[in-house]
């Protein structure tokens, strides 16, 4: 007898039809309401391949129908489709040794709230768990949907394999196991943790100056030092979520760590043990500084120049971001650092200043917590990409204004 041939499906596989109903519910997620004529168009599928996914959101109360639209043409009037936001809401929380930001939204990722609490940081891990879990509680209180993500970003390293974090110095009580779990078990919705660094090029890919990037590396660089990378589009933090943690690297001429010589906390210690009068690191810096904070101003830039060498070699990223509270006060010095990277690495890649200031880390959670709830609906890992709207920056900083702009300073002593 002849070979028997392994079992082939036909086109219309349930994978393909996955896909199909992926790619128009990420439609409806980016512009809300369609038509299935204008699904069509935008996702390239069949208009009977639209109707059929169509049918099913509907019957899943996903998408409802709403008014007649008038095209200009001949024949029956389509009838606009709108996606349900209402059906769940996302929160993104970014834990400082400082500030606590979070972050609510609907669906659609369209910001309903936004709040600023000092971190108490008295508090054990068990205790924290359950005030971030209040505050959450608090924001989704009274709104008639149930909340779907969540997702936090901690000043840690986070490891993806279990709940556990580690070097997580400005806040000492969630390292280990137990602010994770309790957390996780706190929670009335899915969250997923991540290291602060991580979400803050997040946010940045998505609303700031990472906009059109696949491949970058983000450097923040405030009371501690983190940074985060993405290639192809995807955050990257390895096996043990030790990826970027550059601030391990020594550097100094007796040893001392990038963290020690590029942290707030770090300058104020090294310029304080010189006899400085300094009130936070920003003073390290200023044009009128005592002359004895030289050689610490020297050592930043040398520690941060390796910082970016080895990040350039490590990912040919297209850019290195530089966000944190000490971005702006640095950004003035960053010209000669740039010259040295040119003639020390080909094809340097460009080194620009965060766009998002406070607000990349808490987007960069929205966006985290928008990728976990759209999972949940059946959205594939490609299609998530683009969501959510990028309004939301906008959105968010006219809150801000109006709002507690005043309280989302952050201090680099």
């Amino acid at each position: 007898m002849g070979r028997t041939e392994p079992f082939r499906p036909p086109a219309d596989t349930a994978d393909a039809r996955r896909l199909n109903r992926s790619a128009v519910l990420t439609h409806f997620l980016a512009v809300e309401v369609s038509t299935r004529t204008e699904l069509a168009r935008a996702t390239g599928l069949s208009q009977a391949t639209v109707s059929r996914v169509v049918e099913g959101l509907l019957q899943e109360a996903l998408v409802i129908e709403g008014s007649s639209v008038v095209s200009g043409r001949r024949g029956r009037a389509a009838v606009s489709l709108k996606v349900r936001a209402e059906l769940g809401l996302i929160c993104g929380v970014d834990l400082g040794g400082t500030n606590c930001r979070f972050l609510l939204a609907d669906l659609l990722g369209r910001p309903l709230a936004i709040t600023s609490h000092l971190t108490p940081c008295e508090l054990g891990a068990d205790a924290l768990a359950v005030w971030v879990t209040e505050r959450v509680r608090d924001l989704v209180a009274g709104r008639g949907s149930d909340l779907k993500a969540v997702a936090v970003g901690l000043p840690g390293v986070v490891s993806p394999s279990r709940l556990e974090v580690s070097g997580a110095p400005n806040l000492p009580q969630i390292e280990g196991e137990v602010f994770a779990r309790r957390l996780a078990r706190h929670m009335p919705a899915v969250v997923t943790m991540h290291n602060d660094s991580n979400l803050a090029l997040l946010g940045e890919l998505r609303f700031g100056a990472g906009r059109g990037m696949s491949t970058a590396v983000m450097f923040t660089i405030g009371t501690g030092v983190g940074a985060g990378v993405a290639i192809d589009g995807q955050l990257f933090s390895g096996r043990h979520g030790m990826v970027g943690e550059f601030g391990y690297l020594p550097a100094g001429p007796s040893g001392e760590l990038i963290e020690a010589m590029l942290s707030g906390s770090g300058l104020v210690t090294r310029a304080r043990a010189l006899g400085a009068r300094v009130h936070s690191a920003a003073d390290v810096f200023d044009p009128d500084a005592s002359t004895i904070l030289a050689p610490i101003r020297a050592q930043f830039d040398r520690g941060l120049l390796l910082a970016i060498v080895a990040a350039s070699v490590a990912y040919e990223p297209e850019a290195v971001i530089i966000g944190g509270g000490l971005s702006a006060v640095i950004a003035p010095r960053l010209g000669e650092t740039i010259r040295q990277l040119r003639d020390l690495v080909p094809a340097a890649p460009d080194l620009v200043i965060a766009e998002l200031g406070d607000l990349s880390g808490t987007l960069g959670a929205l966006a985290a917590a928008s990728k976990s709830a759209y999972t949940a609906l059946g959205v594939t890992e490609a299609d998530t990409a683009a969501l959510p709207p990028s309004s939301a920056v906008d959105i968010v900083r006219a809150h801000l204004k109006e709002t507690i702009a005043d309280s989302l300073h952050v201090s680099a002593s």
